[in-house]
């Protein structure tokens, strides 16, 4: 047990005392402050992960398989899901589209509504998420047919 001066009246008091004995001030009790810069230290490190991981490749897709793999056309619930995630998204121009699997319900996709000219998208089907390929990834993507 160590001693400590009281704030108000600087006599010697216990540092486990919640108020001093000689003049009945609450004394502040040190520590607890470690937790927050800890968890703000553990989200600071998540964000820059995410944000390093993320311009690493620039936003693009880096494997060079999906780009030279055949387009085909979706099946089995591939059609009904990217089909809903392209409806509900307000996207116009898939009257057909074509599928390439990067990973687990994660797809570049190749829509036209007229059938020669083609939009890409990266759809995840998991997070009903889709996006726009950029103009790097759409620059090494070819038509379906």
């Amino acid at each position: 047990m160590a001693l400590i001066n009281c704030k108000e009246c600087n006599q010697e008091v216990s540092s486990k005392a919640e108020k001093c004995p000689h003049c009945g001030v609450k004394l502040k009790k040190s520590g607890g402050c470690c937790l927050p810069i800890i968890v703000g230290g553990i989200v600071l490190l998540i964000i820059l992960y995410i944000i390093g991981s993320n311009s690493e490749s620039g936003g693009i897709i880096t494997d060079e398989q999906t780009y030279s793999q055949s387009w085909r056309s979706p099946y089995g619930s591939e059609y009904s899901e990217i089909g809903k995630i392209i409806v509900q998204n307000g996207i116009k121009v898939c009257g057909e589209y074509y599928v390439k699997e990067i990973e687990s319900n994660e797809y570049v996709i190749a829509c036209s509504a007229d059938g020669t000219t083609w939009d890409y998208f990266v759809v995840y089907t998991s997070l009903d998420k889709i996006y726009r390929a950029n103009d790097e990834m759409e620059s090494k993507l070819y038509p379906p047919r």
